[in-house]
């Protein structure tokens, strides 16, 4: 048996999808008592022959976000399923979302804040190599930024500029941009 610590993207009657810290997006038919899309659980895998869940454990779940901001955490679930090639492993951005749950009330309704992590999300799941590149010293200081969402300091109004339109270009240059339901999240209009 393999322990695995994952984050619901999405149920279906049929399946779930969900993104592993180790083994990256994960889709199953099955997952026994577990409805809340955006949880943090922990899985025990069955890995004889094609991998299924035995058992799954909830251990976290974004109340505060979904409560606060439902539409940006769906848009990080979204772009997750959507940017993430199955398999594909990434420890960071599963790092990432469950730091953000921990942090959120720091930054409640903070648009620089939304902006600055779905930029590291965005880099992270590697977008931002099939696009112009954005005023590279923008760039660097969000990275440069500390993982800790509460100390995030503001930028200049020039940066923010280049950040919003590198952000629409990296969800625009998604193939299947047309079935996003969340994006009109950057523009601040429903």
């Amino acid at each position: 048996m393999e322990y695995e610590l994952a984050i619901l993207l999405r149920r279906k009657a049929t399946h779930v999808v969900m993104l592993g810290r180790n083994r990256g997006v994960m889709i199953f038919r099955h997952c026994p008592g577990l409805s809340l899309v955006g949880s943090v659980v922990r899985l025990n895998l069955r890995t004889q022959g094609r991998v299924s869940i035995e058992k799954c454990e909830l251990l976290d779940a974004p109340f505060a976000l979904a409560r606060d901001d439902l539409l940006f955490l769906h848009h990080i679930l979204e772009l997750c399923q959507a940017c993430i090639p199955e398999g594909m492993r990434a420890p960071e951005i599963f790092d990432a979302i469950v730091a953000l749950y921990a942090q959120w009330s720091e930054s409640r309704g903070n648009q620089l804040c939304k902006k600055l992590f779905l930029c590291r999300l965005l880099v992270n799941i590697g977008l931002h190599d099939r696009l112009p590149r954005v005023d590279a010293g923008v760039l660097e200081l969000v990275l440069a930024m500390p993982v800790d969402i509460a100390r995030w300091s503001t930028i200049d109004l020039g940066s923010q500029c280049e950040l919003d339109k590198w952000l629409f270009a990296c969800v625009a240059s998604h193939p299947m941009i047309e079935r996003f339901k969340t994006v009109h999240f950057l523009t601040g209009r429903r």
